[in-house]
């Protein structure tokens, strides 16, 4: 008696083992091709950390230039490049974990606007390199029940991309609430997206640009959409090529047994 696999002993026919031994040559290409695409991302920021830190030093040791005036400049600079390096290995890290199906949040009352804010303060520098000005419009105590460690990397990760992606222009980030739902907005002016590139950006490993054009894993917009998601709410975009991107956020106040209460 023939199994699933289409033979009687149980081996898989021809065309089914053709067809896995594919998927496990583009499963090793894949990984073979994210390693290496990670080692790059990971190596790229130690360039200006240790070019950092090596004028701290020859500063240090010449009192003339030993001076807080003088200094403070390079380290916002260190910082920067050290909070890029720590958020490139944090999204690594949350990948390997998400993609086991193993997606850990821990719930409390966190008041979003805080979040937002913070994140808008951190990301200032990164702005100023990139000559963009961050307009916010946030509304006070917007209140919900999620994991605030999750927050923050679905708003760091779609703020540093309108800043990336944003051509020096501004990026608007609005936070509003109706009481029931947060809704978080993210807007850039620059280089846009396609509406085929719009279907597929929140894939593992996709991009709305060639890698040569710009950094990244590629990642970042699938691990923030799992993580609201799994907050109980969603994200969309729009935009259309030359005329900027918009990312909108949407979470309910009450966390991800509010939604699934409401979708019963």
């Amino acid at each position: 008696m023939a199994d699933r696999s289409g033979s009687p002993d149980g081996v898989p026919c021809e065309p089914d083992k053709d067809r896995l031994i594919e998927e496990l040559r583009e499963a090793v290409r894949a990984r073979d091709e994210f390693v290496a695409v990670a080692a790059h991302e990971l190596r790229n920021p130690m360039t200006p950390i240790l070019m950092q830190v090596s004028g701290l030093l020859m500063a240090a040791r010449d009192p003339v230039r030993c001076r807080p005036e003088l200094l403070a400049p390079r380290l916002e600079l260190l910082e920067h490049a050290v909070r890029e390096f720590v958020r490139r290995s944090t999204v690594l890290l949350d990948v390997s974990r998400i993609a086991a199906g193993n997606v850990r949040l821990e719930l409390a009352d966190v008041a979003l606007t805080e979040v937002v804010r913070d994140v808008v303060d951190s990301a200032s520098t990164a702005a100023q390199m990139a000559r963009c000005h961050i307009e916010a419009e946030l509304q006070e105590h917007v209140v919900g029940r999620w994991d605030r460690l999750a927050l923050e990397q679905v708003a760091e990760n779609l703020l540093s991309n309108a800043i990336k992606f944003g051509a020096g222009k501004p990026v608007a980030v609005t936070l509003t609430s109706d009481g029931s739902t947060a809704r978080l907005t993210v807007r850039d002016q620059g280089i846009g997206i396609s509406e085929q590139d719009r279907v597929r950006i929140f894939q593992r490993f996709e991009r709305a640009v060639t890698r040569g054009e710009q950094g990244g894993f590629g990642i970042g917009l699938w691990l923030a959409n799992q993580l609201v998601v799994a907050m109980g709410g969603g994200i969309s975009v729009e935009g259309a090529p030359g005329a900027g991107t918009t990312f909108t956020v949407t979470l309910p106040l009450g966390g991800p047994r509010q939604a699934g209460a409401s979708k019963s």
